[in-house]
């Protein structure tokens, strides 16, 4: 495996830290409970059994504590509106060919008892139905087996418990329970089961709610230290940590003191009736804030490390590439047209990292700073941001450029003690008159300076994918601004992903986020499938990420007008600023459009573009007003529901007055 730590940031640190001092508290209390019993046999010990069968359930929103979950790809645990029948969740899996998800190492096995029946919740997509079904379960063997449908799966001998056909597929668009009588599937009294099996061929398979009819208590509860050794021996003890079965194997006269303390300590915490109550609300706890910190981890960022050899491996150059024709030996070096490495610097990656940052080096300074230079003003000092070599273009402003890179290494109008300063960088830039300046173009300028070369003007492009859909959500009051955390899907086509997807790959089938905290989340945390990339990025010319892209192109067409009044995304912002923009106390129509116009191009409009926004509203209300359905479809897209404070046909007006808005040049554009 390659060396990867997880970076947390302070935040996550705290966090960590509390919830390992409540877990410890929380271990504490149960070590208090356990330590403070004072046990005695009792004479007349009950047996923990049931009268009747009990539906145990064992599956549910998650597999069972301390199992380990597997699977030909992932396992996929979906919510409401996709079929659920009881809980949180149920468990998805869509194939092409057999494909199967697993788990196997239950903390607490199924015991089996004569009579038993294994249940499961099954619902086949009637779109997509599998060719055939299978449950399997482990009691040390896979070899327990039920089928319903073809005979497509060969695992196993057919008609017999390694291979029981358990009748035709149940019906599809519906919840169907499914029941296996144990002796079926070949498991004897007295076995137990630690992992169970969904299998299926083809198809779009939901799997929800299982477990065991059971005349035995799954997670007996004891009065008698003796009666649950008994038991416990009867099952081989395999529910107990190693140890302790080494212990439990011995006769009780050949214990040491401590082994049956051991033995007896682990009985009152985990199968004792009188504490077991106050325990178990004390585990939960505890795993609880285990999940907390796994989740924390989970989130953090990573990064690789690594530590020098102590003697460097050999490197040479190699007879036409060829890894088994080397010829002579070559050292670590820079390229000798630039300077040397400081005197005394270790020949290794920390000092390539202090030579490239040293006072002296020509190009990483001008680089960075040419870089930000670009993202302000479109283009660079130097254009071709992406080659500072003999065939790239030269800088325009070459003396601006060793200054900048100057002020940015040692700055001297900050006062600041430290050089490297980004953000003293972007207020010099922003702040200067070259950037303040209008972007308005006359005939003068536009002949002597087409391209803006001379700065005679300030800067104007349209902005990046990113820029525009973050853009979007913030002016409506969407955007959702956490900082840091996994990739999220915001909606994007059907399709895309399957007919790029690799089968078995878990980026086969797209499947969208819900939530406005992950769908309104910065573009910075879209997921990016490379292969496959978000379309409303693409159409922007945002690059695939298949190679390092410095300087993108940019381009306008039809279809970038037709993405900005027709992405789910970009409609719901404009519905929402619609809304808000009704909510306003101004007395007209006209009052209300004027404050949006106000919020979306940070200016006052001009008479004549309220006139014809108003004269839109107008148009647009009485279309809906004669159309309920049309209206009700446009303001009922994206995550956050429309409001019922106003008419159908007024939002829906104003929410096309607000897409023009957002489609206008000066919004797209900087």
């Amino acid at each position: 495996h390659a060396p990867i730590i997880n970076v947390l940031t302070d935040a996550q640190k705290s966090e960590i830290a509390q919830l390992q001092e409540q877990v410890a508290d929380l271990r504490q209390q149960v070590r208090e409970i356990v330590t403070s019993v004072q046990y005695t046999e009792p004479e007349n010990p009950t047996p923990p059994t049931l009268a009747e069968p009990t539906e145990f359930v064992w599956i549910e929103d998650s597999v069972p504590e301390g199992a380990n979950a597997q699977g030909n790809t992932p396992w996929e645990f979906v919510k409401k509106p996709l079929p659920v029948f009881s809980g949180e969740t149920s468990s998805k899996r869509t194939a092409a060919g057999l494909s199967q998800h697993f788990f196997d190492g239950a903390k607490t096995p199924l015991r089996i008892s004569s009579g038993d029946l294994f249940f499961c919740y099954v619902y086949l997509d009637p779109a997509n139905p599998p060719k055939e079904i299978m449950l399997q379960w482990n009691d040390g063997s896979w070899n327990h087996r039920a089928y319903w449908g073809s005979n497509s799966i060969d695992w196993g001998n057919d008609q017999s418990p390694s291979r029981m056909r358990m009748g035709d597929l149940p019906g599809t668009g519906e919840w169907v329970r499914l029941e296996i009588p144990v002796s079926k599937v070949g498991l004897a009294e007295n076995s137990e089961v630690n992992g169970w099996a969904f299998t299926q061929f083809d198809g779009t398979v939901y799997w929800d709610r299982a477990g065991i009819v059971s005349k035995s208590s799954q997670q007996p509860l004891y009065d008698s230290f003796a009666l649950w050794q008994e038991d416990q021996k009867k099952f081989g003890g395999k529910s107990l940590p190693q140890n302790l079965q080494t212990v439990l194997s011995l006769p009780a006269s050949d214990r040491t003191n401590q082994q049956s303390t051991s033995l007896k300590e682990y009985f009152i915490e985990n199968a004792y009736g009188p504490t077991r109550e106050a325990i178990a609300a004390l585990a939960q706890k505890q795993a609880d804030a285990q999940a907390r910190m796994d989740a924390v981890q989970k989130a953090a960022a990573t990064t690789l490390v690594y530590r020098e050899l102590a003697q460097p491996k050999p490197a040479f150059i190699l007879n036409r590439g060829e890894y088994d024709q080397p010829r002579e030996q070559v050292e670590r070096g820079v390229p000798s047209v630039l300077p040397p490495f400081p005197e005394g610097e270790a020949n290794n990656r920390l000092g390539l990292a202090r030579w490239l940052v040293a006072p002296n080096h020509p190009l990483t300074s001008r680089v960075t700073v040419n870089r930000f230079w670009q993202q302000f003003f479109g283009t660079g000092i130097v254009k071709t941001s992406e080659d500072f070599g003999s065939q790239g273009e030269p800088p325009s402003h070459p003396q601006l450029l060793d200054w900048l890179s100057s002020e940015f290494m040692r700055p001297q109008l900050s006062g600041a003690s430290h050089g490297w300063d980004v953000k003293h960088l972007v207020r010099l830039i922003v702040t200067s008159g070259t950037y303040r300046q209008s972007s308005q173009i006359t005939p003068l300028k536009l002949e002597r300076d087409p391209s803006n070369r001379l700065f005679s003007r300030g800067p104007r492009y349209r902005l990046d994918a990113e820029m525009l859909r973050d853009q979007a959500l913030f002016v409506s009051g969407l955007l959702h601004e956490q900082i840091g955390g996994p990739a999220v899907k915001p909606p994007q086509p059907d399709g895309l992903w399957f007919a790029v997807g690799y089968s078995g790959s878990n980026t086969v089938r797209f499947k969208k986020d819900t939530g406005a905290d992950k769908v309104h989340r910065r573009t910075i945390y879209t997921f990016f499938k490379r292969t496959a990339p978000p379309p409303q990025m693409s159409t922007f010319d945002a690059p695939s990420r298949e190679s390092c892209t410095v300087r993108r192109e940019r381009t306008n067409s039809p279809m970038q007008a037709l993405l900005l009044m027709n992405d789910p995304q970009y409609v719901e912002a404009a519905r929402v600023l619609a809304e808000q923009t009704l909510n306003q106390p101004a007395d007209t129509i006209r009052s209300k459009i004027q404050w949006m116009a106000r919020n979306v191009l940070l200016r006052h409009p001009l008479d004549g573009e309220l006139d014809q926004l108003t004269e839109d509203f107008q148009l647009y209300r009485m279309e809906y007003a004669a159309d309920s359905d049309a209206a009700r479809k446009l303001i009922s897209v994206g995550e956050v529901p429309p409001s019922d404070s106003f008419a159908l046909e007024d939002v829906a007006a104003m929410t096309m007055v607000a897409n023009t808005l957002l489609n206008l040049d000066e919004v797209v554009s900087k």
